[in-house]
């Protein structure tokens, strides 16, 4: 049987490598035919195949060009990069014109690749230029997913990322259009799998309370024609796209473990053989899905807080704790006044505005961040690598996400504030062991000074 991992790939990498491969032979000017020994492979790749006079790479954290043809200046070749580097933080392509040649560009997730291409260029060879360059970047979007699939596949131990990311690429396949997998998690209905037609930055993401993929997921609705934003207002899904999905619930021994979002022709149901190739798809994930789920619970129980999902103070302390770089900040919060709405509302209520303060926190997180709840209204986030001010403006944001939440109680609005406290190291603390202490006072001093603040440790 082919390896699944082998068709995923393909379906990534064959766009870029069958035809730039067909293109670069075209054009190789070495005895050996190989690319040279100093630049990223695709990337040489891509300037043979373009007959470009340089190619460049920009992201976080990166660097990389091919080197340039000789003619191409320092100046002109420092200008390429500082524009490519303008253009990292949009999502788009384009053309520039130079004195010395013609500047492609596509951005994608953080990451800005460019050729530049000889002053006569056609507009056919400008065109396929800007398509390589996004085939080019898209692979790199979803080589980290490829590679943990493949390690992962046909493991007894697969993650659910693995399953439900693999589904997702097999309901695409079939149908030939884009499919979202959410799933029940303690923390709510998370965003697990996307396929490669979809916004990968979807991925863990928690859908909108009263959502589609929320009623399907929790058996509370069956499957639905015509909606428009399945997952609700998902900020990560920056397109805002308004054509209708099918979604459908993901059965599970004991009733629906998850829900499929199909971007399907009018949002309607798969027709004809393709239906029945659709349902035994997601039966068959279905058993491996909730295997993973049952699994990740299990190893989770310890170190999870039962109501929120989130992380508990065992389970926070043990992140802390294996962190091999201790740069980054550390927020302690504290919900002010919990005592007074427990009294008044009923310990109910005070579990629900938990709740909500949890979902306000993880919208405001990275995957890379971790947060938890270590006390009864305490919750704490560990942001790595993040500066101070970085930490002072995420508490920032998250506090005036909860102030202005519309958070009710049997039909009534009761204000929800915090008040935080930010440390972060090497700023405040040359050390580890010193940030909790650091970021404890600060949040008491941010509740004796009149709660609902943000203030950040000094040294």
């Amino acid at each position: 049987m082919i390896s699944a991992i082998l068709i995923l790939a393909g379906i990534v990498l064959g766009a870029v490598g069958m035809e730039v491969w067909l293109r670069v032979r075209r054009h190789r000017t070495d005895a050996h035919g190989q690319p040279p020994a100093d630049g990223p492979p695709l990337l040489e790749w891509l300037l043979r195949a373009n007959a470009a006079q340089g190619a460049w790479l920009i992201g976080p954290g990166t660097r990389e060009s091919a080197a340039p043809r000789a003619g191409l200046s320092e100046s002109v070749d420092r200008n390429i990069q500082a524009r490519l580097e303008k253009q990292r933080d949009g999502d788009g392509q384009g053309v520039e014109r130079f004195d010395a040649g013609i500047l492609v560009y596509a951005s994608l997730d953080g990451r800005a690749a460019g050729l530049f291409l000889l002053p006569d260029c056609s507009t056919g060879e400008k065109a396929t230029a800007v398509r390589d360059l996004a085939r080019f970047l898209d692979y790199a979007r979803w080589k980290p997913v490829l590679t943990d699939i493949a390690r992962e596949q046909g493991s007894p131990g697969e993650s659910i990322e693995s399953v439900a990311v693999r589904l997702a690429y097999q309901l695409e396949r079939l149908l030939g259009v884009e499919i979202c997998i959410a799933l029940l998690r303690p923390t709510g209905v998370e965003i697990a799998g996307v396929s490669h037609r979809s916004d990968r930055r979807l991925l863990k993401s928690l859908v909108e309370p009263g959502s589609a993929l929320e009623m399907a997921a929790l058996g509370k609705a069956g499957a639905l024609d015509g909606v428009v934003a399945p997952f609700g207002n998902v900020v990560s899904d920056r397109r805002k796209r308004l054509d209708p999905a099918f979604v459908c619930a993901i059965p599970g021994l004991a009733g629906p473990i998850g829900a499929v979002a199909v971007w399907s022709h009018n949002g309607a149901e798969p027709t004809g053989p393709a239906l029945a190739d659709f349902r035994t798809a997601i039966s068959n994930a279905a058993l491996r899905l909730q295997g993973a789920l049952e699994r990740t619970a299990l190893q989770d129980s310890a170190n999870r807080d039962p109501l929120t999902g989130l992380r508990n103070r065992r389970g926070f302390s043990e992140v802390m704790t294996s962190i091999t770089n201790p740069t980054g900040a550390l927020l302690y919060l504290d919900l002010d006044r919990f005592k007074v709405l427990n009294d008044s509302l009923g310990h109910p209520a005070g579990d629900d505005a938990l709740l909500h303060l949890s979902r306000v926190l993880l919208k405001a997180v990275r995957d890379q961040d971790t947060a938890a709840r270590i006390g009864g209204e305490e919750f704490a986030l560990w942001l790595p690598e993040a500066t101070l001010e970085r930490g002072r403006q995420v508490a920032e944001r998250i506090r005036q996400a909860l102030a202005w939440s519309d958070w009710k109680w049997q039909g009534e609005r009761w204000p929800l504030t915090a008040s935080f406290g930010v440390a972060a190291c090497p700023e405040s603390s040359a050390t580890r062991e010193g940030l909790a202490p650091q970021a404890d006072a600060a949040l008491y001093e941010a509740k004796r000074s009149g709660r609902d603040r943000v203030v950040v440790a000094t040294t």
